[in-house]
């Protein structure tokens, strides 16, 4: 039997990840990753994975052909850990495995997807949604008519929610030295932007995923970026920079426009798409009256002070509110295959939520 390798985890950043072993060569895979024998069902053990990283290792109990290694969760540690397992010591990786046979212990298919879903969910707020599906599915599907005349709102409604599984991109844009760094490090608790009093110090788009709560605590994971600032600029370095900026704004789920008092917003007609949300920082270095504070124009901005967190819930609320995710009923939501194809007409959903 061919022993093989699938990641549990999202393939996102995080603390730790968790990569499976299933096969009759489990113990002998384990012993050349480790340097370590004896393995008993059941034991943790601290372990170093060929030089690769450390971390945590066990062979799962009631099951001595299943192991789990839980090294640190960057993506270039899981990365080199699937290498090394795949090439030199012949696990065969299946980067899309069925999720029955990831999780015998379910008692039905819906159970096994909303498992694997909560598993590459991004955002904390998938995981009680999730896990409310196979009762709510099998509620809707009692009422087959009933069920039938929702199906384009669920399909709808489910292309907003697969956000909670895959991140959105939130992009901020602005003249050099509003503040958008200062306010993507707030957002991110720690500092991935160069923050200094003079233009240009972002020369490249940089961010990473952010979890936003607002005043709700939604607990929403976005991929946020945070451009260099738009202006003409002589530097071909920072021209290209900006060339590329313009690109991921392009592609953005939510451009956030962002400038202090003292400056003018960017220029629309330089700007591949409009912003959506519209923000004022600094507003601790100003008297100035900047009107409304809904965010939805340049002419009724949101005002913050991403130094000091002032309005940073606000926005947040703002975001998610944009991103169509404010209110998270309890719903039926199309995550899996087979339940979009069901939206779809494709699928009779026989068997799937028994």
């Amino acid at each position: 039997m061919v022993t093989r390798l699938t990641l549990l985890t999202p393939r996102t950043p995080g603390a730790v990840a968790i990569l499976q072993l299933h096969g009759d060569s489990v113990r002998s895979a384990l012993e050349q990753l480790t340097g370590q024998a004896d393995w008993f069902a059941g034991r943790l053990r601290r372990s170093r994975f060929a030089g690769i990283d450390e971390g945590l290792a066990v062979l799962l109990p009631g099951a001595s052909d299943t192991a789990q290694l839980m090294p640190h969760g960057g993506p270039r540690v899981v990365q080199r850990l699937i290498e090394h397992l795949v090439d030199p010591l012949g696990v065969t990786y299946d980067p899309a495995p069925d999720p029955r046979k990831l999780y015998p212990e379910a008692g039905s298919e819906i159970e096994a997807d909303m498992l694997d879903a909560i598993a590459r969910a991004a955002s904390p707020a998938a995981i009680d949604l999730l896990a409310e599906q196979p009762r709510r599915w099998r509620d809707l599907l009692a009422a087959p008519q009933q069920a039938a005349a929702q199906r384009p709102a669920l399909q709808q409604r489910s292309a907003v929610l697969d956000q909670l599984i895959h991140p959105p991109t939130v992009v901020v844009i602005g003249p050099a030295n509003a503040g958008k760094s200062t306010l993507t490090n707030r957002l991110m608790g720690r500092s991935v932007s160069i923050v200094a009093d003079r233009p240009g110090t972002t020369r490249d788009w940089v961010g990473g995923l952010v979890e936003l709560a607002g005043q709700s605590g939604a607990g929403l994971a976005v991929r946020w970026l945070d451009t260099p600032g738009l202006r003409d600029s002589s530097d071909p370095i920072e021209q290209r920079a900006i060339a590329l900026a313009k690109r991921v704004i392009s592609d953005a789920t939510v451009v956030v426009a962002l400038r202090d008092p003292g400056q003018a917003w960017p220029d629309r007609a330089e700007l591949p798409r409009q912003p959506d949300l519209w923000v004022v920082n600094k507003i601790d270095k100003t008297e100035e009256d900047l009107g409304g504070a809904t965010g939805s124009s340049a002419d009724d901005p949101l005002r913050i002070s991403a130094m000091h967190g002032t309005g940073v819930g606000a926005l947040e609320d703002r975001v998610i509110h944009l991103l169509g995710l404010s209110d998270l009923e309890a719903t039926c939501w199309a995550f899996s295959p087979r339940l979009r194809a069901w939206c779809e007409r494709k699928d009779d959903l026989q068997g799937y939520v028994d």
